[in-house]
């Protein structure tokens, strides 16, 4: 947890939001991004205006670095805003290193790895690269004391911050450092696309989600930048040097093995690129080097400079198909503030005294105009939805605390995004963190639970899920209510379809929303007749690993999931393939085609489709019963999707409308759910076990239990060594093996037993320890 908040929560400028009410939560975030995307101006200002006298200059690159391509992209990713706005002190700091002057680099360094360990690695990695690059400029008895000097402040600093870096680092072993990525010497994509990302509003959702790394800056600096490795009055050894670091960044925008090193061994998911704010940086700062010079613009500097832009407008225009960004106002304010760029260049620089806020106009100009492109091709949430589903939910969670003080999850059968357990205050199933354990992952997607490398939903659960993880409540939508103002209504999108979470008992009704109780759970932790053994799962069998859940909770050796036969479909302009089974094609490739099972079920259980993950949104649009179903997948994950519950002798109308000509559905699946012996089951199962309460932040206490024999306490708690466990006082230790590879647990002996579970945050403690030792050590030396 405590990567998460070094990830996260560490900015200082979140104090912001103790400012303001929590009901402004949304506003608060606007003004910290604001606030930062500032500060990175401010900060680029301070670093340019010692290089460069003019600062109309420095003004012009301070705005294109604080308005790059990489801030509008990232902008909502505000947790990664405060290494861009420290990497120009970092780098001043370095360049005061080298001039053997006063600097404040441990400060800086330690202030990069404490607000976001993240993206701090990726400045970090650049501020070595950049110092190397100018190592090369001294002589050889220098070069050393040099590097020492960096070196020891840039360890000082880092060790200053072991309080967080140490726990960072124990818990990226334990989830996305412990999953491996495909190492190969091939590109992400064809380079010379990357070419599209330099023009006016190149940025979509596309781009957010699996596009090209964001390089945008004024175009005008991008021909500076060119203009530096033309330039007559730079060494050619300096141009060397930078040109050599700026291929490798380019490089690493697109190399495989560069953008795993990057981005420490793993791809990005969504937002790729996520170092492009030291290319971009870099490239500015050879433009402002290049203006310094004041040189004299000769005819064939100016014409390699028109014909590269030439080409790339032609590029623009020609490859505009291929990316939705590139539309007609794309192309022609690319065109535009390029021709400006030249006649800056050309005819403008160092033959007027206007030349200088001539240049900050067309850069602020164009920055504008960057800016209403790129976010005029994205779609926002309305912030009234937002606020209607964080009163109406809060409403009924807390509720359910008020009412209810044991431990226990909740869920919903809607969801507004991953987080909705923090945005309502509840413990729920569903998540969104870069940080996630790798082995609940993996169980969770072998449950057949929606998920991907960074999140997991609680779409794909079923009661037996339920019962097991402790999903007590469930919050439903009240369909039985009045009329309500349009910006006062919830919106109900992304439903699970869990059709069986109706048959909870109802707790109350709110105005808009039901709560619903499920009598059936397991509390966290929970007595098991059985040893715990390692599980081997099958990720094609989704319902029999749900079977082997049960079945290690419960210790019953008992089928629960039934196959159901698929009835004969009805075909609307489709037809089924000689010889193959349940596979389809288009008759009328230009006509819609469906695909319609009807068939009643012969019980009151629950019934369960099973889609593969390579049938999804894209390929289908499926109904049941004419509701519309959500059918999409993030890492092509099989799922379960619920049918029907208590429905004994009433039809079940599934429709497939395929949006491709093809259709393949020899992997899908129909399921019955035996819900009246999971129900007795779980009744008699539950009547034994002990009570737990959450008694604070980091600790959980159980009540007196006996227990007749050898028994094993199981639990749904991610296995953690900061977990200590009491019995009666008395420290007991933790089995080995996991309970489902995932969760901790341990055995009891014959007796009464009172369980104390105290969490410790061992690491952290020992990174204070470490934090405080090397700031006592620094304040001993100084002196």
């Amino acid at each position: 947890m405590l990567a998460t908040d070094a990830y996260y929560l560490f900015s200082p400028f979140n104090l912001l939001l103790f400012l303001a009410p929590q009901k402004f939560l949304s506003q608060m975030v606007l003004v910290i991004i604001a606030a930062k995307i500032a500060t990175v101006g401010l900060t680029s200002y301070y670093y340019w205006k010692q290089k460069i006298d003019n600062e109309f200059y420095a003004l012009a690159a301070s705005a294109a670095y604080a308005l790059s391509g990489y801030t509008i992209a990232n902008h909502f990713n505000l947790m990664w805003l405060d290494s861009v706005l420290l990497l120009p002190l970092l780098i001043d700091a370095i360049n005061r290193v080298l001039e053997q002057k006063k600097n404040h680099l441990i400060l800086i360094t330690f202030l990069l790895w404490f607000t976001n360990f993240y993206t701090a690695y990726m400045a970090l990695a650049f501020g070595l690269f950049y110092l190397l690059s100018k190592l090369f400029f001294f002589n050889k008895k220098e070069r050393w004391p040099l590097f020492w000097e960096y070196l020891k402040k840039s360890m000082w600093g880092s060790f200053l911050d072991a309080s967080m870096l140490l726990p960072v680092a124990v818990e990226m072993l334990q989830g996305k450092a412990a999953s491996s990525a495909t190492w190969s010497l091939g590109f992400q994509f064809a380079p010379y696309n990357e070419l599209a990302k330099l023009a006016d509003g190149a940025y979509d959702f596309h781009e957010m989600q699996e596009g090209m790394p964001n390089i945008y800056i004024a175009l005008p600096f991008v021909l500076l930048a060119i203009f530096y490795f033309l330039s007559k009055k730079i060494n050619w050894r300096h141009k060397l040097a930078n040109g050599i670091l700026l291929i490798f960044l380019v490089a690493s925008l697109f190399w495989t093995p560069l953008v795993l090193i990057w981005h420490l061994g793993q791809f990005p998911v969504w937002y790729p690129g996520r170092f492009s704010f030291v290319l971009i940086f870099f490239a500015l700062d050879l433009a402002i080097i290049a203006l310094k010079q004041r040189e004299k613009i000769s005819f064939w500097q100016i014409g390699v400079l028109i014909l590269l832009a030439i080409g790339l407008i032609v590029f623009i225009t020609v490859d505009s198909k291929s990316f939705a960004f590139l539309n007609q106002n794309a192309q022609t304010a690319s065109a535009a503030f390029l021709a400006l760029g030249i006649l800056f260049i050309g005819f403008i620089h160092n033959r007027s005294n206007f030349a200088a806020p001539f240049f900050c106009l067309i850069i602020e100009l164009e920055l504008i105009v960057n800016l209403v492109l790129s976010l005029n091709n994205l779609a926002y949430q309305n912030n009234a939805d937002y606020q209607n589903f964080v009163q109406n939910t809060k409403q009924v969670t807390q509720y359910a605390k008020d009412h209810d003080d044991r431990l226990y999850r909740m869920e919903k059968t809607f969801y507004r995004s991953d987080d909705d357990p923090f945005s309502a205050n509840y413990y729920g199933l569903s998540t969104f963190n870069s940080i996630s354990n790798q082995r609940v992952l993996n169980l969770l997607s072998n449950l057949g639970f929606v998920n991907n490398s960074n999140s997991y939903t609680n779409y794909g659960s079923t009661p037996i899920t339920d019962d097991l993880f402790g999903v007590k409540y469930y919050i439903l939508p009240n369909d039985d209510i009045t009329p309500l103002k349009a910006n006062e209504q919830m919106k109900y999108s992304n439903s699970s379809n869990r059709i069986d979470t109706s048959d909870y008992d109802i707790v109350k009704r709110f105005e808009q929303l039901v709560l619903m109780k499920n009598d059936d759970t397991l509390p966290f932790l929970f007595l098991t007749p059985k040893s715990t053994t390692k599980v081997k799962f099958d990720s094609t069998d989704i319902t029999g690993n749900q079977n082997k859940f049960f079945e290690a909770a419960t210790g019953k050796q008992t089928q629960l999931f039934s196959s159901v036969t698929w009835p004969d479909p009805k075909l609307i302009n489709i037809s089924g393939w000689d010889g193959g089974w349940m596979q389809y094609t288009k008759k009328d490739k230009a006509k819609e085609g469906r695909v319609i099972f009807n068939f009643k079920p012969q019980t009151d259980n629950s019934y369960y489709l099973e889609l593969p993950g390579d049938i999804d949104n894209d390929s289908i649009s499926l109904t049941v019963n004419g509701n519309s179903i959500n059918t999409d997948v993030r890492d092509q994950n099989s799922r379960l999707i619920n049918l029907g519950s208590r429905q004994c002798g009433q039809t079940i109308h599934v429709v497939f409308t395929l949006k491709n000509n093809q259709l393949n559905l020899n992997a899908a699946n129909l399921w019955c759910l035996n819900t009246k012996q999971l129900e007795q089951i779980m009744d008699k199962f539950k009547q034994k076990q002990p009570q737990f309460k959450q008694t604070s932040a980091l600790t959980i206490h159980s009540n007196s239990f006996s227990t007749k024999k050898t028994e094993t306490m199981n639990s749904t708690i991610p296995n953690s060594f900061n977990w200590l466990i009491l019995d009666n006082g008395h420290i007991i230790h933790k089995n080995k093996i996991l309970f489902m590879n995932t969760f901790l647990n341990f055995k009891l002996n014959k007796g009464t037993h009172k369980i104390t579970l105290i969490y410790v945050p061992w690491v952290f403690l020992i990174g204070i320890a470490i934090s405080l030792l090397t700031l006592f050590l620094y304040l001993s030396i100084r002196k």
